[in-house]
């Protein structure tokens, strides 16, 4: 599945919701692949009634992987069915 070309400035801080309606959070950073460039992950803020698993979020990624990402427009949608795949990973210090 190909998606459209956006700036990195313009992906961060976009809302990320889910295909069947759920807001999950805000994209924080993206995870590229360092040999061809593409998005592997979005780092997600969970938004305060985010159905994601909230850790203390300020020491954890949250990482959406990006072949759940179905559009990306004014929001990030992603498949819903699909969000056990999104990681918790506690940040080193």
């Amino acid at each position: 599945m190909s998606k459209m070309q956006i700036p990195f400035r313009e992906l961060c801080g976009k809302s990320i919701v889910g295909n069947m309606g759920g807001i999950l959070g805000k994209v924080k950073d993206v995870i590229f692949d360092e040999n061809t460039g593409k998005i592997i992950s979005l780092d997600m803020e969970p938004s305060e009634n985010s159905p994601i698993y909230q850790h203390s979020s300020k020491g954890c990624y949250t990482l959406v992987p990006y072949k759940i990402v179905l559009g990306i427009k004014d929001v990030v949608v992603v498949d819903e069915s699909k969000l056990d795949s999104i990681k918790i990973i506690e940040k080193e210090e």
